[in-house]
C-alpha cells in the first residue's frame, strides 16, 4: 500500500508542481513543513519527491539519491523507532538569497536532523539542497 502511494506522489507531484513556482519566501516555508508531512509517514524518497519540481539538479541524480537514502531509511527505522513528530528548530539566512530551515524529526529512541535550503537568483526560489543525518550536536547553541 506504502509503495503504491509512494508512486502516485511520484507521478502526480510533478505536473501539479510543474504549474507553481516558489515566488516567496514563505513559499519555501511552506514546501519544507509538506516535505516533512511527507517524512513522518513516508520514506525519505516521498520527501525528496515533494522538493524535486523545485530543484534544478538532474533528475536522475535527485532518483539515486533517493534510492540511497531509502537503503538508510530501513537501517534507521529499526534503530530508532517509530517517528514520533517534528520540529522546526532554525532558519538561517544568508542575505536575501538564500534560507535554510533546520528541522528535528523525533523518533522513539532517537532523532534526525533534516536540512533543506533554497535560492533566490532572481525572482524564483528553487530548492538548493537537502540532507538528512543524526548529527545533532550542532544544534545545540554554545554559550
Amino acid at each position: 500500500m506504502k509503495r503504491i502511494l509512494l508512486a502516485l506522489l511520484l507521478l502526480v507531484l510533478p505536473a501539479v508542481a510543474g504549474a507553481q513556482t516558489l515566488r516567496s519566501e514563505a513559499d519555501t516555508l511552506a514546501l519544507s513543513r509538506r516535505m516533512m508531512d511527507v517524512a513522518m509517514t513516508q520514506p525519505p524518497g516521498a520527501a525528496f519527491a515533494v522538493l524535486k519540481p523545485y530543484w534544478p539538479m538532474d533528475p536522475a541524480e535527485i532518483d539515486g539519491l533517493t534510492s540511497n537514502a531509502s537503503l538508510q531509511w530501513q537501517v534507521i527505522e529499526a534503530r530508532f523507532g517509530k517517528p514520533l513528530g517534528y520540529e522546526l528548530v532554525k532558519t538561517e539566512r544568508i542575505g536575501q538569497s538564500f534560507v535554510r530551515y533546520v528541522y528535528l524529526q523525533k523518533f522513539e529512541k532517537h532523532a534526525l536532523r533534516w536540512r533543506v535550503s533554497f535560492y533566490r537568483p532572481r525572482d524564483a526560489w528553487m530548492t538548493n539542497h537537502f540532507a538528512f543525518d543524526d548529527q545533532l550536536e550542532s544544534l545545540y547553541v554554545e554559550h
